[in-house]
């Protein structure tokens, strides 16, 4: 079995897991860990390069029960040198500290010289782990509590965070705009089982090039601005130039997304995923129930519009989408108005595996929102009616 560190926003990683693994069976999920029962490793590592919501990915491996040190021992007997080894605990609280010390006398008793990573007894950053290079040693373990089982695990792969600061560099940006989480890309993408992507309301980049660098050698676009369609084209460029990529076709043209009907991506592409045009950029001081009240005004008229050509034309793929939410005196106001939109001309497709404890929300939908911001995104996977 295998057990996946999950991200902060926990059901958007449970959502990419079993699109990624639609046949695995989930074994154990709460709001930080997921485990799966398989023992076909070379599955999971095929999946690896793509998986974006998960932290790190963990090899449940047979231990002495209660004993860490014992397994801990066995891998480091087989090491050449000073071991150098972490330990985490996921689940009810555990005494971390007297483990480390536990087995690091084990250790010694055995004549192996070794130190913890642990530093103030506390856990690492992807990034610490990665710099001590404790995966490929085989020495970043973990101790996992699901429900009344306890999982003693090693780490197999950790997310390379660096990466995402060498897509920032250099790329084009408006903040007037916004951007979109390049994280948040990747798994709409994957959640959308994607191929040939078209985005309809590309605004700069994002989506655009997580899809580049994911592999896909095709990618379509559309936007309302000329000024956004010359700034995406060079941070295409920029990823092109920079990045290993297989793209072979990138088709765009200036186009307002509530005629999306005379769009020809719409047969060239087999996926639309895209977030939506948010509206304007709210602040805690400029945002209020009257100002949201009339952006869902301007909003709703591009969204009606937008199904309701996607209808007429018999759009018949998936449709991965986000639209926006809003926070006022720590109250969320949804988009409720759209919801209407969506039942008329869409319907949902089903986003998490069976849970009874993880939920969608009342409209189908998952939700991602910063807490330093004032809109978020609801993010939906529709399909037209036919």
């Amino acid at each position: 079995m295998y057990a996946f560190w999950l991200w902060r926003e926990f059901k958007l990683s449970l959502w990419e897991i079993h699109q990624l693994f639609p046949k695995v069976e989930i074994e154990y999920a709460d709001k930080s860990i997921c485990i799966v029962n398989t023992q076909d490793k070379d599955l999971i590592l095929s999946q690896l390069p793509r998986i974006w919501g998960t932290i790190k990915v963990m090899e449940l491996i047979p231990w002495y029960r209660w004993k860490p040190e014992l397994s801990i021992l066995d891998f480091a007997q087989k090491h050449e040198g000073k071991y150098a080894y972490w330990l985490s605990v996921f689940g009810w609280e555990k005494n971390l500290k007297s483990i480390l010390i536990e087995t690091k006398k084990t250790l010694k008793a055995k004549w192996i010289s070794s130190r913890f990573v642990n530093k103030d007894f506390k856990s690492l950053s992807s990034a610490q782990i990665i710099g001590e290079n404790l995966v490929t040693k085989s020495s970043d373990f973990n101790i996992i509590i699901a429900d009344d089982i306890e999982y003693f695990a090693r780490t197999i792969w950790v997310q390379d965070i660096e990466a995402y600061g060498k897509r920032d560099y250099g790329k084009t940006r408006d903040m007037q705009v916004g951007m979109l989480p390049p994280k948040l890309s990747q798994m709409m993408i994957n959640i959308s089982e994607w191929n040939k992507v078209y985005d309809p309301f590309c605004g700069l980049w994002t989506i655009l090039i997580e899809s580049i660098l994911m592999g896909n050698a095709e990618v379509y676009w559309s936007d309302i601005s000329a000024e956004n369609i010359e700034k995406t084209k060079k941070n295409i460029s920029y990823a092109r130039r920079e990045f290993d990529n297989n793209l072979k076709t990138s088709m765009t043209q200036i186009l307002d997304a509530k005629w999306i009907s005379s769009s020809p991506f719409l047969k060239k592409s087999d996926v639309i995923v895209t977030e939506g045009y948010l509206g304007q950029v709210f602040t805690k001081k400029t945002v209020s129930k009257t100002a949201i009240a009339d952006e869902k005004k301007l909003l709703l008229d591009i969204y009606t519009k937008f199904f309701e050509w996607l209808k007429r034309s018999n759009y018949s793929w998936v449709i991965v989408i986000c639209f926006p939410f809003w926070e006022v005196l720590w109250i969320y106001n949804y988009f409720d108005e759209v919801y209407e939109v969506i039942k008329k001309y869409a319907k949902n497709l089903p986003i998490l595996p069976p849970h009874d404890d993880f939920k969608h929300t009342k409209s189908w939908s998952l939700l991602y929102k910063r807490p330093d911001q004032v809109v978020g995104r609801e993010i939906f996977k529709l399909k037209i009616k036919k």
